[in-house]
């Protein structure tokens, strides 16, 4: 079993968060707490398949084969009590791509597509870039934490919007919705005919008492349901470009898998897949082991802001390793938060990334060992109290 606690050697690997984010924050030297990949070592299981591929001399074009199929069907059915067919099994290169050009393929240029901010900031643009229309639902902010706004939610579906892009477990307010949450969104989308386009990429990251529920089991939405999961979060294995979409429908499924044939987008990533195998064929215990770690994380920062900034506030922690902190209370933009952390060593994401209304909020990434999280958090520190560096 891994040690989360272990640190993976990462810099001067042409890793994104620790080789290149120095440039963009101005500082060297920076620990970074932003990019949604976790900087301990992946399942070694997978490393070993990984090897063993390299090993045989040849990585040629790959299909799937049933192996792979009862891999990803032992998964969903074991964590998630959802049980699907192979032919629902759509490999693509990476969740947001696919999410593009499910907007490409399932709706007319100019439709609308729902996102409920703050949300995943690719959600927008990628929106943008298929030449449709942004329709914001905001999160409510209540006592009791984000709840989605289920009567906007069907007053932009009455005004005729077209797709609903889900995010499920949600970026970045930690988010686990609840079966009735889900299902007054099931009932509002299939009764207004809305596209759900489900990211579920956190799917398998849950910290709190709550239990995830795919929308795969609304069956009442598969002809209008596109689940979009993938390794990539729960295994650290973004790098490898590997996701599985999950299409029950069989009319949207052909009408996407035609998209990609007509490309030749249809090759899966040979490592990719060796991957997917050896994670999900026994990698339970690790997840598990993962999660346990990752919720410790949560919980030494939620005391230590309580200890030492009891300013900053932390959204109840249900899912994901993304923390949602609100620093309004400091009365700065999101941005200039971000730069005066970043000048006391740490380097977080800008609120104001996941949607406009976000000033004074920041998100930090907690996959990490105990030792740099308690390091960055005195970062943290020492920027809000104007301490010495």
């Amino acid at each position: 079993m891994s040690s989360f606690n272990e640190a993976a050697v990462r810099k001067g690997t042409a890793c994104i968060k620790w080789d290149f984010q120095e440039a963009d924050y101005g500082v060297s030297g920076l620990l970074p707490f932003s990019i949604a990949d976790a900087d301990y070592r992946t399942y070694q299981p997978i490393v070993d398949a990984l090897k063993a591929r390299v090993d045989s001399g040849v990585i040629g074009y790959t299909d799937l084969n049933e192996e792979y199929f009862s891999a990803v069907k032992g998964w969903c059915k074991r964590r998630h009590d959802w049980a699907i067919e192979s032919s629902w099994i759509v490999p693509t290169g990476g969740i947001v791509p696919a999410m593009c050009t499910a907007i490409e393929v399932l709706t007319e240029p100019g439709a609308g597509v729902i996102v409920q901010p703050p949300v995943y900031d690719p959600f927008y643009s990628i929106i943008e870039a298929s030449g449709r229309k942004i329709l914001r639902n905001d999160l409510l902010k209540t006592e009791a934490g984000y709840q989605m706004d289920l009567a906007g939610l069907e007053e932009l579906a009455q005004k005729g919007a077209s797709m609903l892009l889900l995010c499920s477990p949600h970026n970045p307010v930690c988010r686990v919705w609840t079966y009735e949450e889900l299902e007054a969104v099931a009932r509002i989308c299939q009764k207004y005919g809305i596209i759900v386009v489900s990211d579920e990429i956190h799917w398998d990251l849950i910290l709190g008492d709550k239990k995830h529920v795919t929308m795969g089991q609304f069956s009442q939405l598969y002809d209008q349901l596109i689940v979009c999961t993938s390794c990539s979060k729960t295994f650290n294995i973004a790098g490898l470009e590997t996701s599985n979409l999950i299409i029950p429908g069989e009319k949207i499924r052909k009408k996407y898998q035609d998209h990609l044939y007509a490309r030749y987008l249809f090759v899966p990533n040979t490592l990719g897949l060796e991957s997917v195998k050896a994670a999900y064929k026994d990698g339970d215990a690790w997840v598990d082991a993962q999660c346990a770690h990752l919720k410790e994380n949560a919980r030494i920062v939620k005391e230590y802001l309580q200890e030492n900034l009891p300013e900053v506030h932390l959204a109840e922690v249900e899912g994901t390793y993304l923390l949602w902190l609100d620093m309004t209370a400091y009365g700065l933009s999101s941005d200039a938060l971000v730069e005066r952390i970043a000048a006391a060593g740490a380097g977080l994401n800008s609120g104001a990334h996941y949607g406009a209304a976000y000033e004074g909020f920041v998100r930090m990434n907690v996959a990490c060992p105990k030792e740099q999280l308690l390091a960055g958090l005195d970062c943290i520190r020492k920027a809000l109290k104007g301490e010495a560096v």
